[in-house]
């Protein structure tokens, strides 16, 4: 199986960001390997899991809720391809294929999410102690409903290891 999200509005509108076959956590907080700007975006908001030939999405008990098609989910409820995803002000869209490669996914390439990976370093932005109305972050804070998002360290820490191990030391 091969699960990817389309992002289907703002900025980043048509780029795609492929899902691991493990647990996918969108959220402002670092654990999350999206990481919405937007202030209606919990810290953890959601997970998606695509693993087993299936894709469930999981509301992580977020302050204004996940919706599939519009409709606001409880708890864990099966994906489908074509399905639509709102988180915040943030519009998705599920592409997940059925294939022979189930058995043996490619990992998430940091060519794939190269547009996540440079966007600037958002932890000051995102950061709970922040002040909305601190002049200093009203400049490098996105309005709340924006469209921008990043990559969570979980994900550069993710690339960052998978280089160490490439690289071997000189004998």
């Amino acid at each position: 199986m091969e699960a990817k999200l389309i992002v289907l509005e703002g900025k980043h509108k048509n780029q795609v960001i492929p899902l691991p076959e493990t647990i996918f956590l969108i959220g402002r907080d670092n654990p999350c390997h999206l990481r919405p700007h937007c202030q209606w975006v919990s810290k953890l908001h959601c997970a998606i899991v695509a693993w087993a030939g299936k894709v469930r999405l999981r509301d992580l008990k977020s302050r204004n809720g996940t919706l599939l098609n519009g409709q606001p989910i409880h708890g864990e409820v099966t994906v489908e391809d074509g399905d639509r995803l709102q988180v915040g002000s943030l519009l998705f869209g599920f592409q997940i294929k059925n294939s022979e490669k189930a058995l043996n996914p490619d990992p998430v390439r940091e060519e794939d999410v190269d547009w996540l990976l440079g966007s600037p370093a958002d932890s000051g932005v995102l950061s709970a102690e922040s002040k909305i109305f601190d002049l200093a972050v009203l400049n490098a804070t996105p309005p709340a409903g924006t469209k921008a998002i990043s990559a969570g360290q979980h994900l550069r820490d993710y690339f960052k290891q998978r280089k160490a191990r490439r690289v071997k030391p000189q004998a």
